[in-house]
């Protein structure tokens, strides 16, 4: 399909519009809460460590199957399997955060990491329907393209929407009063989920209706639980499996350390949470949004693999941007330089990333097998970057420091990367 008009879909609409419904629960219980925990006191530490409420988002592949397998009821007959456990996520989200807005961490800081925890089981509910039902969606080489508007969309809303919680700061009493309203804005993700059509399902977990109840389970742990792992290990060889999973685990490490750790750096060297919003949120997004539709082009024309180096390459080289702005200070010029730079080129490696695991995927396994994928790399970012806070800590501040050793960390992925696509793991040639 023509360049032109692999992003003039109303598929990939939807995908966009979902794609901001994805992103905005992670960007309130992340890097928006962070603005909260450090202006109640948290140490960076203790900061650090409470990134770990995102575990779910690194462990959804252990229900994906159920939300590959069961239709919901009355609810999966009138919207569609993926609909319907897109909707009734939806609707669960908004409760919650207007839940956590009756709450202070510097008084409930349990209460508040328990429903931070929740918040973030059921956006990865979302994301494992939403993700299937992209690449369902739409044929293989419109993947980029897809891939480009899902994760602009998730971009759009983790770092703008829910970045204008801090400029609600200026304006707002409180922080409980921020997060009431700012719940409103998975609307976004409804009209996404309305205006979706539904996908062919070609999901092997079903069985007779008529079978005995034990019947039914063993073939829907067979179909929808071992087959997809089974059907990974032998397409790939087991050696080549684990390397790929590997990978996966390991490429976006560094920019993990840098991103848990960014909200409290630019307050410490000077920066007002709306002043945070009005250089990082915005002129980072507009960054992000070139940036990630670039990817899908790169990924096009180059292939996922070659695509996913060179974005891997200039992802690492711009954190040591950083380095530089913890030397000068705060500085406006250094920090827009720094933004934008990193942000663009995060958005390259972001799609590119996306576009790579896609393609591994077998689409009678879609939910699965990508679930998985996604995980492993959520895996290594959310529990090696819990340490971000007190490595920062152990260096006595030297934030400098810090972010040169978050450069350094790209380089056993793109290593691997490299040593792949040399064996000729390339999963953009099978077409699955």
């Amino acid at each position: 399909m023509k360049l032109e008009n692999a992003f003039f879909d109303r598929r990939i609409l939807v995908i966009f519009l979902l794609g901001i419904a994805s992103g905005f629960p992670k960007g309130m219980i992340v890097s928006t809460l962070s603005a909260w925990l450090t202006d109640e006191g948290l140490s960076r530490t203790s900061l650090g460590l409470f990134g770990l409420v995102s575990l779910p988002y690194a462990l959804n592949f252990l229900w994906a199957p159920l939300v590959d397998s069961f239709r919901l009821g009355p609810l999966g007959r009138a919207l569609g399997k993926r609909r319907a456990w897109i909707l009734l996520s939806q609707i669960a989200l908004v409760g919650l955060l207007i839940l956590l807005s009756v709450f202070t961490p510097s008084k409930q800081l349990l209460a508040v990491g328990i429903i931070c925890l929740i918040i973030a089981f059921v956006s990865a509910t979302q994301d494992i329907a939403i993700d299937a039902l992209r690449i369902e969606s739409v044929p293989v080489d419109q993947q980029g393209a897809a891939a480009s508007a899902g994760v602009v969309g998730w971009l759009l809303g983790n770092l703008l929407i829910a970045g204008i919680a801090l400029w609600l700061t200026a304006l707002l009493d409180s922080w409980n009063q921020i997060y009431l309203v700012m719940s409103s804005a998975m609307l976004f993700g409804v009209a996404g989920c309305l205006l979706a059509r539904e996908p062919e399902d070609r999901t092997m977990a079903g069985g007779r209706l008529d079978a005995p109840p034990g019947e039914r389970m063993a073939r829907w742990l067979q179909g929808a639980v071992f087959a997809p792992f089974i059907e990974f290990f032998r397409r790939n060889g087991t050696q080549m499996a684990v390397v790929l999973l590997g990978f996966i685990f390991l490429f976006k490490i560094g920019e993990a350390f840098l991103g848990t750790m960014s909200i409290r750096f630019y307050n410490e060297i000077g920066y007002e949470w709306a002043e945070v919003f009005a250089y990082v949120k915005t002129a980072g997004m507009v960054a992000l949004g070139v940036g990630s539709f670039l990817g899908g082009a790169i990924s096009i024309k180059l292939g996922a693999s070659r695509g996913l180096l060179v974005a891997g390459v200039a992802m690492a080289l711009t954190n040591l941007l950083y380095a530089w702005l913890a030397v000068t200070g705060r500085n406006d010029t250094v920090l827009l330089t720094c933004v934008i730079l990193d942000n663009f080129t995060g958005g390259v490696s972001t799609i590119a990333f996306v576009t790579y695991i896609s393609d591994l995927c077998n689409r009678q396994f879609t939910a699965t097998q990508y679930a998985l994928l996604a995980s492993l790399g959520n895996l290594g970012r959310t529990t090696l970057a819990a340490g971000s806070g007190w490595m920062v800590d152990l260096l006595g501040g030297r934030w400098e420091v810090f972010f040169v050793l978050t450069a350094a960390m790209a380089i056993p992925g793109l290593l691997i990367l490299l040593w792949l696509i040399r064996h000729g793991a390339r999963p953009e040639a099978q077409r699955l």
